[in-house]
């Protein structure tokens, strides 16, 4: 009878971690508050300062890597958002493969790549 119900316990617990882990959920990195600050010091690089709206809470979407603040910069921002102080949300990644080639001694910023636009149209900040 014991036995029985060892077996039984044994055979719950694997259902329980099968249907845990059978679940692939990836996490996806959320749109970020970013304001463009100006060009970089190599052609077509530009410095992003990731604006940190939610200090302090937790963030659902957050995984290994993901930017919460600070200053960045990208090489793939299109066109329409290069103006400096240009307000909008995107999704960055890291981009470990190249950065920017600066000659002179200067403030080296984590590259990213700016995967998704979530901000429909730009929002320059009025003076």
């Amino acid at each position: 009878m014991k036995n029985t119900f060892y077996l039984a316990l044994l055979y719950l617990c694997l259902a329980l971690l099968l249907a845990g882990c059978s679940e692939d959920e990836t996490p996806v990195p959320e749109c970020l508050q970013v304001e463009v600050m100006g060009e970089d010091c190599d052609t077509g690089w530009y410095i992003l300062k990731v604006v940190n709206e939610q200090a302090g809470t937790r963030q659902v979407n957050s995984y290994l890597g993901q930017l919460h603040s600070g200053f960045v910069t990208t090489d793939n921002l299109p066109a329409m958002y290069r103006q400096p102080g240009t307000m909008l949300k995107a999704t960055l990644e890291l981009n470990g493969e190249y950065g920017p080639r600066c000659v002179t001694v200067t403030v080296m910023y984590p590259a990213v790549k700016v995967t998704n636009v979530c901000t429909p149209a730009p929002v320059t900040d009025s003076v």
